[in-house]
């Protein structure tokens, strides 16, 4: 059995995994992907750009839809199950990347604002594939964290879950790793409004790596002046476009790519590729290994503090203020454009999770620290 297939021109490894099965493989922006480009396909692979709804997909042959990514805001899934278009999606194929980007953004933060993160009291809203090992992660730094998911807590699944406003009262830090809802019981856009944002404590840090619309932007900006809130951003309220008084106004930014590392760009892939291959009931797919991951000589970084030792060797595999400057630079008189914003994930240079690195020369004291990131080889 063979098969026509689009796939965005952003998904990583779509031939070895995909050709064994294709008549074609067609790549396509992903943003501006028409109904009039599918005329053909029997399989679609986007990520979070694309809407995948009725009017892209009527009078299409598509019998497959995958999305290599955790959220499915961008999907219509009613309309896919009314029409028996089978979907999957990657969930958790790039959390771990996210908590590496967190964890590069707190070091820089360490280091140009003395934020002792690891002593202060960490509140994660949201807590599914990301938000729980982002939870875990600073439980690792014997940090306090405070969590919210109302979701879960309905479901009795998390017991520890506080509601949303104390959350922002007694938190020090806050991670946004909530999806973006318009409807139901819980939904999240423009969750943190003027109202919530006005109880976080002066002074204190909001970072968003989940979706930019659970922000209302001008209560952001508003809670800047009036409250000395530090922002950091890798989702945007208004993403694709962004806004220079926004950009201006975030210590740290970055385009959407807390979760473009290697690995989990690779994993988004290859879940679909087994969904894929099972639906249709096509033989195995054969692997597609990872490149070796690469060595990082601690003495090359050495302090006499431990904890900045360590930071320096975090920032070292990705720094968040390279994407700061770049986004800044990037920007016109009144905003990033769309067609700027995707260039830069487009471009965006490849990026390895803490775990595929190997430390070398590191004394015990400074592997102990490193560990707690999620460092595992050392030689």
């Amino acid at each position: 059995m063979q098969f026509n297939i689009v796939a965005d021109e952003n998904m990583p490894n779509v031939e070895p995994w995909f050709s064994p099965y294709a008549q074609s493989i067609r790549r396509v922006a992903g943003r501006t992907l028409t109904a009039n480009a599918l005329k053909d396909a029997d399989v679609l692979l986007v990520r979070s750009i694309t809407q995948v709804n009725k009017n892209l997909l009527s009078g299409t042959p598509v019998k497959f839809v995958g999305s290599a990514t955790i959220g499915t805001d961008h999907i219509d899934q009613s309309f896919l199950k009314h029409q028996s278009i089978p979907f999957y999606h990657a969930p958790g194929c790039n959390a771990q990347s996210v908590v590496d980007w967190l964890l590069s953004v707190l070091c820089r933060l360490r280091l140009d604002h003395e934020l002792n993160w690891s002593q202060k009291v960490v509140g994660v809203v949201g807590i599914g594939h990301v938000g729980s090992k982002v939870a875990n992660r600073f439980k690792q730094f014997g940090t306090k964290v405070l969590v919210c998911d109302p979701v879960k807590n309905a479901n009795g699944e998390l017991p520890e879950h506080i509601d949303l406003e104390s959350l922002l009262v007694q938190s020090d830090i806050v991670c946004v790793h909530a999806p973006h809802t318009r409807s139901g019981d819980y939904l999240t856009h423009q969750m943190l409004n003027a109202d919530r944002l006005s109880l976080m404590p002066k002074n204190s840090w909001l970072i968003n790596a989940g979706r930019g619309p659970v922000i209302e932007e001008s209560a952001l900006l508003e809670a800047r002046v009036k409250n000395g809130l530090n922002i950091v951003l890798d989702v945007w309220p208004n993403e694709p476009s962004v806004s220079v008084p926004l950009l201006d106004a975030v210590h740290l930014a970055s385009p959407h790519v807390a979760g473009y590392s290697l690995e989990g760009k690779f994993k988004g892939t290859e879940m679909l590729a087994r969904a894929f291959a099972k639906e249709f009931g096509l033989t195995a797919i054969k692997s597609v290994p990872l490149p070796n991951g690469v060595t990082v000589d601690a003495r090359l970084f050495e302090k006499s503090d431990v904890e900045q030792w360590a930071s320096e060797i975090v920032l070292a595999l990705y720094d968040p203020a390279r994407d700061t400057a770049v986004m800044r630079f990037s920007a016109g008189n009144n905003q990033l454009d769309a067609r700027t914003f995707d260039a830069l994930r487009k471009e965006y240079p490849t990026r390895r999770e803490i775990a595929s690195t190997t430390i070398a020369h590191a004394p015990e004291v400074l592997k102990k620290r490193l560990k707690m990131f999620g460092f595992t080889h050392f030689k």
